[in-house]
């Protein structure tokens, strides 16, 4: 059990806080209350690792509940999960603005609560070593562009994207013209291999993982109160913070941002290409040493068969003299069935004796192979 790791489990319901106690109060410590009320109560002499809310509860929903929670400047880095039979946008949203980390779906299973419990703390371990290896602000204070006009940030970008070598390089670029902007937002990569979903402190949370799953099929540039998504096919962009109070900013912003996040679709269609070319050149260059081991053991196969070939003939031959001698044939007679034994074994090993043109063949494959790899290289 680990005591050290409280969670706060905030329900009307007794039956849900029950299980919840039972389920996980062999791990964690688990305290559970009926109301927010209560949990705000108690707050006053213990804060936890980790809030877990219901959405809907009478007097204080779990929205309200969160952002007063989330309003004490020592709970503000604290996580909460909601608990909720809705499942479309505009819950998440709102549990969004209210400052939630994850958003989970009644009827749930346990292991799926346990797991997101799980997900979180890591999270905020993580955030934690950070901050403790970051030395607070400078650091961050030397990313803030707020010094830079916007076209200056947008140009700053565009030449940090073009050296880019790798998929978290290019979405740390994002975020960091979006620090620029004075804008904050979370940005997705989405490739065969990988799916890369940042904000500005990291691995973004379950429920904005959520949320751009969702935002992704509204179209490659939307807005809804002050957030825009931009969208491509493998990237999306959402800014949480877009300045509506001021159309006109707001508008260059919305076209720099569509402009960078096109850009970032090109670049990530490069970086791809370049790692399936090199993923290319990496199985051809390894066919290359199979086809050339292959040719060198087919020779030497080869040469082992002749001469066991060579050797069976002479044994024949030998056991022919023996056996002529016992049935009294004449030297004559024994030269020619010799003679004629000998052409025939000869004209055998000439008829299957075409491990030279193989080779030749083979050899030639591979030249070819080597100099397209060259030409690739």
């Amino acid at each position: 059990m680990d005591s050290e790791y409280t969670l706060f489990i905030v329900d009307d319901a007794e039956v849900s806080r029950r299980l919840i106690v039972t389920a996980f109060g062999a791990i964690y410590t688990v305290e559970s209350f009926e109301s927010g009320a209560a949990c705000l109560d108690r707050m006053t002499v213990k804060i936890p690792d980790i809030f877990l809310l219901d959405v809907d509860m009478p007097e204080m929903d779990g929205y309200t509940l969160c952002r007063q929670i989330k309003s004490h400047e020592n709970c503000k880095g604290i996580p909460a999960i909601f608990i909720s039979a809705l499942d479309d946008l505009e819950s998440r949203l709102e549990g969004y603005d209210a400052g939630g980390e994850d958003f989970i779906v009644k009827p749930y299973k346990l292991a799926e609560l346990k797991q997101k419990i799980e997900v979180l703390r890591r999270l905020g371990e993580e955030k934690k070593a950070l901050h403790r290896q970051m030395g607070e602000s400078d650091i961050l204070t030397s990313l803030v562009l707020s010094n830079l006009d916007e076209y200056s940030v947008l140009v700053k970008f565009l030449r940090s994207l073009n050296t880019c070598e790798g998929f978290s390089e290019g979405a740390e670029a994002v975020l960091t013209m979006l620090k620029g902007f004075n804008l904050e937002g979370v940005v997705q990569f989405r490739l065969p291999k990988l799916e890369l979903t940042l904000n500005s402190a990291g691995e973004a949370s379950p429920l904005e993982s959520s949320v751009i799953r969702h935002v992704r099929s509204l179209g490659a540039i939307a807005g809804f109160n002050n957030r825009a998504v931009f969208n491509f096919e493998r990237v999306s962009l959402l800014v949480n913070n877009m300045p509506i109070s001021d159309p006109e900013l707001c508008g260059r912003l919305r076209d720099h941002l569509a402009i960078a996040v096109e850009t970032v679709e090109a670049k990530l269609v490069a970086m791809q290409t370049r790692q399936e070319n090199s993923e290319t050149k990496r199985e051809i260059a390894s066919l290359m040493q199979d086809l050339s081991s292959t040719i060198r053991l087919f020779g030497e196969r080869y040469e082992d068969a002749h001469s066991r070939g060579l050797e069976k003939t002479r044994q024949l031959l030998d056991e022919l003299d023996k056996e002529f001698v016992s049935v009294g044939m004449r030297e004559v007679q024994e030269e020619s069935i010799k003679e004629i034994i000998q052409s025939k074994v000869e004209q055998m090993v000439a008829i299957y004796d075409f491990s030279a043109e193989t080779e030749t063949t083979l050899n030639g494959l591979l030249m070819r192979l080597r100099k397209a790899l060259a030409r690739q290289m």
